[in-house]
Parts: C-alpha cells; structure tokens; sequence
C-alpha cells in the first residue's frame, strides 16, 4: 500500500526536485521500495532505479553511483515485499536494510570497492543473494 506521502517522494526523485541532502540511505531504500511496487517486473524496476539514481545524481552533480550496490539492495528488498505491506511495516520488518554495510554479509570489501562492481553487477563472494521475483502487479 503506497500513500500519498510516498507517492510525493517518489515524484520528487524521478523529477529530481528531491534536495540533495534528503537523498540518504534510508531514502534509497525508500525509493527501491516503492519503484519494486510500481512495476510489472523485477527488470522494469531495476531499470526505473538504476536510470533514476543516475539522473538524480547527474542533477546533483554526483557520480556515486555503484551497479552491484544498486542491484544487490533491490534484490533484497524484492525477497522481502509482503502483499499489501505499507512501507513503513515493510521498513520496521527489515531494520538490517537500514544499515548500508548489511551488504558485507553477502559481500567481501574488496568486491564492492573494486571498479569492476562499480560498472557491473557482480555476484557475492561469500553468500547468495536472494533471486529477484517473478512477479506482475
């Protein structure tokens, strides 16, 4: 379930209205989420992330973009969507999202500092990611 509240943020990060100091981890999270919810398919979603990070920070004069962070995050909170969940009760579910270095369980440091994670997605080197849904919406 998306209010309008979250219907607003997601606006203003695909407008790039969103200041740039509200662009937090927390806010990522936010917007995988409701993007996820937003689409007919894990790819469609991934794409809308993936362009829209890259826009949002091209607006804000940033290149701190990261494939496999991107990728990895989505995936995670893909497996972890509940039918009919408000994102608040999906958060409150999921407090080791909240933390950005909760990917160090499937990753080692020299993975997701190496350019190559960078630029492509790189699977874990010390445990699975969950796979991505198939789902429509």
């Amino acid at each position: 379930m998306i209010t309008d509240d979250d219907k607003a943020f997601l606006q203003s990060f695909e407008d790039c209205s969103l200041g740039a100091k509200c662009w937090t981890h927390a806010a990522h999270i936010r917007m995988g989420w409701l993007v996820l919810e937003t689409s007919t398919s894990f790819e469609e979603a991934i794409n809308r992330i993936r362009n829209g990070i890259m826009r949002f920070n091209s607006s804000k004069n940033s290149i701190g973009y990261h494939e496999t962070i991107t990728v990895a995050f989505a995936r995670l909170i893909d497996s972890r969507r509940l039918t009919g969940e408000t994102l608040e009760a999906f958060v409150a579910r999921n407090p080791d999202l909240n933390d950005k270095n909760c990917l160090r369980l499937f990753y080692s440091q020299e993975t997701l500092a190496s350019e190559e994670a960078r630029q492509q997605f790189v699977e874990p080197d010390i445990a699975p990611l969950p796979q991505a849904s198939v789902y429509t919406n």
